[in-house]
């Protein structure tokens, strides 16, 4: 696109905004031209605000009319560069779209704006007893719904509760064809025609922008009990929790964090007391008989596979668990981490784990790893500095061997943060006969490729 093309599309959409809602350069700019990975930053074209469905509409209608690519931003907690922009994309920002437009307690539904934040809606909801429940780990006071459906997100209650995709019941959308439709029904199932919802949950963008989201709701637990175990041998940890997700139905969470994560935390004032080896966070939903039933028997299992009980006096697990990525962040700078978050069947976990730390450690490397354990979900991360430090080199070609490993035993590339840049090279080999299908709908919804290009999709 010419820089006369570039230039009409910014006043087109200043007339249609206003000044006060297009920004090009500075600060807003150079906020939207990363996310939370290590993936590197673009500066956008411009970022816009909308307010409405209509307005969405109608940007994507300048979009087409001067051939200028669009990426979708929430609050830019992607950890795959999904929502790092296109190179001479406009950022189309959904942070003033935010409200809650119908909430119906009886039904166990509400329908949101795509720029609502997780943590907020679940306040709003906490009266009328019901939450939203894919809770996004550490980013849950401000990744948005909009962004959570688009990379199918979910987080620690995942195992009881499942992702995102499984409390959505229709979407707004605007396609990359311009068109304005929902897709699904309020009602709780739909057997008219193909489900062109599930489409667009998990697409990042890719085949259009999510305008409004009608979720369906849970009630809240009435009672809800945590524990902690810590663990001599991460094999023994991995067993463990592979047995409890299996054969303890009060089980809502169930996280691993690894030794050389918990020495990280232990540094910090908050955690001194942490003792050093690899821990399981669990949580119990359901009557309080139930929460104490599970916890029980979680601890039973632990103890079988040589784990004790974290001791009294530490913070909330889930505060710990929260501050992982951060501290692991942290101890990398300036040079950051390489990541993946690829997912294994439980009975692989304990040999899938052993064999990367193996590996990392042959070379005298650090792997930290980390993540929802009772779903199978690894974070694994690969420091680029400090002690251990991987070069980048090494940890992107660790990283592939992972996913594929994974995927070799029924796995996936990738168990939660979604596709975006990171994973894209990554699809030909979990998916290789229907990554055709999937181009093929992306030209359906996207024939001249101005959604999110280069996301999700492999180069040709």
């Amino acid at each position: 696109m010419s820089d006369g093309g570039s230039r009409a599309m910014v006043e087109a959409l200043k007339g249609l905004l206003g000044s006060d809602r297009v920004f090009t350069g500075g600060p807003e700019a150079r906020a939207a031209s990363a996310d939370e990975s290590d993936l590197g930053s673009v500066e956008p074209l411009g970022v816009v605000r909308p307010r409405e469905a209509p307005e969405v509409a109608a940007i994507v209608g300048l979009a087409l009319e001067h051939g200028v690519p669009l990426t979708a931003r929430g609050a830019g907690t992607s950890l795959e560069g999904s929502s790092i922009p296109s190179p001479g994309a406009v950022v189309v920002d959904f942070s003033a779209m935010d409200a809650v437009a119908e909430l119906v307690p009886e039904e166990q539904r509400v329908t949101v704006g795509p720029g609502i934040v997780y943590e907020r809606l679940n306040r709003l909801l906490q009266p009328h007893g019901l939450f939203f429940p894919p809770s996004p780990g550490g980013s849950a006071d401000a990744a948005t719904v909009g962004g959570m459906v688009s990379t199918d997100a979910s987080g620690i209650y995942a195992l009881k509760y499942g992702g995102t995709r499984r409390w959505v019941l229709a979407l707004d959308v605007v396609t990359g064809r311009g068109d304005s439709m929902r897709v699904g029904r309020v009602v709780p199932k739909t057997s008219a025609g193909y489900d062109l919802k599930d489409l667009f949950v998990g697409a990042e963008g890719t085949l259009g922008l999510i305008t409004s989201v009608t979720l369906r709701l849970a009630p809240l637990p009435p009672e809800a009990r945590k524990a902690g175990f810590v663990f001599d041998d991460l094999a023994g940890a991995c067993a463990a929790a592979a047995e409890m997700a299996a054969f303890i139905p009060e089980m809502a969470a169930l996280e691993l964090c690894d030794a050389e994560t918990l020495d990280l935390l232990r540094a910090l004032p908050a955690y001194a007391s942490l003792p050093s080896g690899h821990a399981l966070f669990v949580e119990a939903h359901g009557r309080a008989d139930d929460c104490v039933q599970g916890v029980e028997a979680a601890a039973a299992v632990a103890a079988s596979h040589q784990g004790r009980p974290l001791p009294p006096g530490l913070p909330d697990p889930w505060e710990m668990r929260h501050r992982t990525t951060g501290v692991i962040r942290e101890s990398a700078r300036p040079r950051g981490v390489v990541r993946t978050d690829c997912a294994v069947p439980l009975r692989r976990l304990a040999d899938f784990v052993a064999e990367a730390k193996t590996r990392a450690a042959r070379r005298a490397r650090t792997l930290h790893v980390f993540g929802h354990v009772g779903l199978g979900i690894l974070h694994l991360l690969m420091p680029l500095a400090g002690p251990g430090a991987w070069t980048r080199d090494e940890a992107l070609a660790e990283k592939r061997r992972l996913a594929l490993a994974a995927i070799s035993v029924g796995g996936t590339s990738s168990g939660e943060h979604g596709v975006g840049l990171g994973n894209r090279d990554l699809l030909p080999a979990e998916h290789p006969v229907g990554l055709a299908y999937m181009r093929g709908l992306k030209s359906l919804f996207d024939p001249h490729g101005l959604m999110n290009p280069g996301k999700v999709l492999p180069g040709p």
